[in-house]
């Protein structure tokens, strides 16, 4: 039994041009496609990317001024510890009127996990994503330690309502102040490495607009209502 193919109305010739004429116009429209998802997932990376260095130049703007008072911070341990070394040999102390305390700056995140949540983090450049990825980690451990500094600058701060220290009061605050030195030093010195990383990436920090407290930078000597007078805030100093 022999079968016939149908021929074409007007010849295999032009059947195949036709057919060809599809295929080409099929592949054009799929290649278009991927040229708008990949144009559409470009404005999504930029879009992800400025959303994450914007919130990022923020908090470059509150370890700028954490690193701001890190000298105050420093010259008063060195203070506190002279005061605690006296009393080794004369419990008796010359109360200090003014301990004060770091201000600590809370960190931004919101973009971040938003972007990340979203998928569109994943867009953006594998290398810069994860330099953005390691700063936040970075940025939560100054903030968790920022939170531990102010239970010790609260302990040490007893020494504005006393004028004699015993050896076991002499040993308590002696182990906090040593507390608060390593996280002051911490804090420096990976705010100076965020501060690194930040420059590679061509991140530019945005002015804080929380105002600094002058607390711990004041004189030891000040007055609680002197340090209440230039206070930031309306209801004065802790």
């Amino acid at each position: 039994m022999h079968f016939r193919l149908p021929k074409p109305l007007h010849g295999w010739r032009e059947f195949v041009g036709e057919v060809g004429i599809i295929v080409v116009g099929v592949l054009i429209a799929l290649a278009a496609e991927q040229v708008v998802e990949a144009a559409h997932s470009r404005a999504e990376a930029r879009q992800a990317d400025d959303s994450i260095q914007s919130e990022l130049d923020f908090n470059l703007g509150r370890l700028e001024s954490r690193m701001a008072i890190h000298a105050c911070v420093s010259r008063r341990i060195d203070e506190i510890q002279a005061i605690l070394d006296k009393a080794a040999d004369h419990p008796d102390i010359v109360t200090p009127s003014w301990i004060g305390r770091p201000q600590y700056w809370a960190f931004a995140s919101s973009r971040w996990q938003a972007e990340s949540q979203a998928g569109r983090a994943a867009l953006v450049d594998p290398k810069r994503l994860s330099s953005y990825a390691v700063m936040y980690a970075r940025m939560q451990d100054l903030l968790d330690e920022m939170v531990l500094e102010q239970t010790d600058w609260a302990r040490l701060r007893t020494l504005e309502h006393v004028r004699r220290l015993d050896p076991a009061a002499q040993f308590d605050l002696n182990a906090t102040l040593q507390d608060a030195r390593y996280r002051d030093w911490r804090l420096a010195l990976v705010t100076s490495q965020l501060l690194a990383m930040a420059k590679a990436l061509d991140l530019h920090a945005t002015r804080n607009s929380t105002p600094a407290s002058p607390s711990v930078c004041l004189p030891i000597t000040t007055t609680r209502a002197q340090a209440d007078r230039v206070s930031v805030w309306p209801f004065g100093e802790p």
